[in-house]
């Protein structure tokens, strides 16, 4: 039996990030034949600090609370690995993978190839970390989906990408998820590689009870509801314009002025359930972009980056053709965020979706095919 590691992003508060993992993990696991797939619990220890850490002691335990709810998630599916390493020491992490004595390591899906800015805050994720492979491994080095995000190659010094360059260049197979990333590798000499879908796209994400969850907390289905996720300063003008239209207030994470602000009592699963109620949908998450998109619900994405990086929301968003409900802050303020949301609010063509869904759903099958091939020829 051949074993597979997935390096990802599994324990962040992020749900779109565990959904990503469960997926990738279940895609990999149904689809590789003779095969035990795990996620391996690694973490850089900045930023698991980070994950917990909260100088205001309601918000620790609401922290608490949700860490323990994005790790049971995965111990719950016995998908994450036995064992577990939390360092920000390169060389100690690939030497844990090394004792691994993995077949194949799938690195991503999430934003896994940042870089982050060290200028003004210490990395939540020292570079190098164990995302990018190093070339001792003797086990076949792919990913599926990983995001730079907007990493950009000209903040960066020479030493820096001359890495990158050094341990990407080893990988056996790569593909991104996003316009930017692959732009990013061709410029450092890789252009071996292939664009897939995010892993939350290849497979049919389970429904729970959505209904009785919100019923729960006295949000009534029969009336309008509004999902609502990092929009930042202007939320308050998007509340207000649904309220006056009788609209309930929802926040799948935290919001301080919704109805219902369900930051940490959410699993997953639930989480991603939520998305078949909505009626309108305003968001600043790719991945809620995608539940909205999964659950034919209308909605308007914003998009808060200055950089003149292509997001990969953009990225996402063109692939289905629904390029006009994407929102750049560039050209949104708070004096006509509500004039853009106002034609997001009309219904998409299903059809077009199911048609798109199903393109996109296929390419990652066929990227899979691909590293079922090159697994089985290494234990010819």
């Amino acid at each position: 039996m051949k074993k597979i590691g997935i390096l990802t992003y599994h324990n962040n508060t992020n749900r779109g990030s565990h959904l990503q993992a469960y997926c990738l993990w279940r895609a990999l696991s149904k689809m590789m034949k003779d095969t035990t797939v795990e996620i391996i619990d690694y973490r850089t220890l900045s930023k698991e600090i980070k994950r917990i850490y909260s100088t205001s002691p309601k918000r620790f335990v609401k922290q608490i609370l949700d860490y323990n709810t994005s790790f049971n998630f995965l111990k719950k599916y016995n998908a994450l690995s036995s064992n577990k390493i939390i360092t920000n020491n390169y060389n100690k992490a690939i030497e844990f993978l090394k004792e691994k004595d993995y077949d194949m390591i799938v690195v991503g899906s999430d934003v896994v190839w940042r870089i982050e800015n060290e200028k003004y805050f210490p990395p939540s994720r020292p570079f190098p970390n164990a995302y990018f492979l190093n070339p001792c491994l003797d086990t076949i080095k792919v990913s599926y989906a990983p995001s730079a995000s907007i990493t950009d190659l000209r903040s960066l010094s020479k030493e820096k990408i001359d890495k990158i360059r050094y341990y990407l260049s080893n990988f056996d197979k790569i593909s991104v998820r996003d316009t930017h990333t692959e732009k990013l590798l061709h410029q450092i000499g890789i252009s071996n590689l292939t664009r897939v879908p995010d892993p939350t796209i290849l497979i049919d994400i389970p429904q729970v009870n959505g209904k009785a969850l919100l019923e729960s907390y006295g949000i009534s289905v029969d009336e309008p509801i509004l999902g609502i996720h990092r929009v930042g300063k202007l939320e308050n003008k998007i509340i207000d314009y649904f309220r006056e239209k009788n609209y309930q207030i929802v926040s799948p994470e935290t919001s301080k002025n919704s109805d219902l602000d369900l930051w940490g009592k959410l699993d997953p699963l639930e989480y991603y359930s939520l998305f078949k109620y909505f009626d309108f949908v305003v968001t600043g998450s790719l991945h809620s972009t995608i539940f909205s998109i999964k659950n034919r619900t209308p909605f308007a994405t914003l998009d808060f980056s200055f950089s003149n990086v292509v997001d990969k929301k953009e990225t996402l968003l063109e692939d289905f053709s629904l390029l006009d409900r994407h929102l750049k802050k560039s050209e949104i303020g708070k004096e006509n965020v509500l004039d853009k949301i106002k034609k997001c609010e009309k219904d998409f063509d299903a059809n077009q979706i199911n048609k798109r869904l199903k393109f996109l759903r296929n390419k990652g099958i066929d990227y899979i095919k691909e590293l079922e091939v090159l697994l089985n020829e290494k234990n010819v």
